[in-house]
């Protein structure tokens, strides 16, 4: 385990989706834009359907974004829950398999042939959990709740996640009271147990945030082409729909807070609680006692943050190195295969 007293590495993002929206794909490209920056570091990433082509997918561009370590064994394997229904299978996660380079072969190699290609999400949540420095992880969540409920029900995840989390973000909900909202719906109970029971602090960045702040697809054959060339994550977007188009960027906008949240980006709400109603609603209760915020949209700042998104999804991939303080040495994770 880490020694008390030594210097702490950026935190660990532990960034759970069901990659419903291309927005969540930018996301995985803005988390790795931060930890180039050292704002973060990209512990894992967890999927709550089964659905091997979107974890294929996922998984390439973990490789694609950790470089040469890409090719061996101390990349994680993606999460995915192994229950409910697996969805739609966007044209996004299989046509940047079909890219080809001048030479004929292929850009992108996909790794991901079956279940056993997979890690359980709560194995690997608790190894990587186990080999961060308390207080020093953040989750980010969106899509349903379904993993990180279960999580919550692991023998002893509970605990950890006390001491290890800093807090969790949700691209969920709308505030302070709205419409049913897609993530929250998909799975209610989960929702309000991840609510209740959740040990540390969340804020949750609603349907209104994102919905504000529309990514601006023109970066995609402009900054991401000049930046790297070829990009899983730019060919995705321009699979997930017909371009040109702007995307809403729910999962970006609380991302981008969990791994910077004092750069004045949003305004935060005062403390209270977020219920779920039977129809996928939420509302919120201002309290004095509560462990549940909100962001709310400062207009000043969107063009700023359109601006950061670019940047950071579009950057160049920064080889990750390995934290060595002099007086400790991070505990090796088991990667945790099914």
């Amino acid at each position: 385990m880490p020694q008390r007293g030594a210097e702490k590495p950026a935190a660990g993002v532990f960034f759970d989706t069901d990659f419903s929206t291309i927005d969540s794909v930018l996301a995985v490209g803005l988390l790795y834009g931060l930890q180039g920056k050292n704002n973060c570091r990209v512990a894992i990433v967890t999927v709550s359907r089964p659905n091997l082509a979107v974890v294929g997918f996922a998984d390439a561009v973990e490789r694609f974004y950790r470089g040469p370590a890409g090719n061996f064994a101390q990349v994680p394997p993606v999460g995915m829950a192994t229950t409910g229904s697996p969805g739609e299978t966007s044209p996004a996660f299989v046509e940047p398999f079909r890219k080809k380079k001048p030479d004929g072969t292929l850009v992108y190699r996909n790794q991901v042939r079956s279940v056993i290609d997979t890690g359980d999400p709560n194995t690997l949540i608790r190894n990587y959990l186990e080999a961060q420095y308390d207080g020093n992880a953040i989750f980010v969540l969106s899509g349903p709740a379904t993993n990180l409920a279960a999580a919550l029900a692991f023998p002893g995840l509970k605990e950890m996640i006390g001491a290890k989390v800093e807090r969790l973000v949700i691209a969920g909900g709308a505030f302070p009271s709205g419409a049913p909202e897609a993530h929250i719906g998909a799975d209610i109970p989960a929702a309000r147990k991840v609510l209740a029971e959740w040990p540390t602090p969340i804020v949750a960045s609603g349907y209104e945030i994102g919905a504000a702040l529309d990514f601006p697809g023109a970066s995609i054959d402009k900054e991401f082409a000049a930046a790297v060339g070829d990009n899983p994550v730019a060919d995705a977007y321009r699979a997930w729909r017909p371009m040109p188009y702007d995307a809403p960027s729910w999962a970006m906008a609380a991302s981008l807070y969990a791994a910077r949240p004092d750069e004045g980006y949003f305004k935060l709400s005062g403390p209270g609680t977020i219920h779920v109603h039977d129809d996928g609603r939420t509302s919120f209760t201002a309290s004095d006692q509560g462990r549940h915020q909100y962001l709310v949209n400062l207009p000043e700042q969107k063009d700023r943050i359109l601006r950061t998104y670019v940047e950071l999804a579009s950057a160049k991939p920064v080889p990750r190195q390995r934290f060595r303080p002099v007086d400790a040495v991070e505990k090796p994770a088991i990667p945790g295969k099914q």
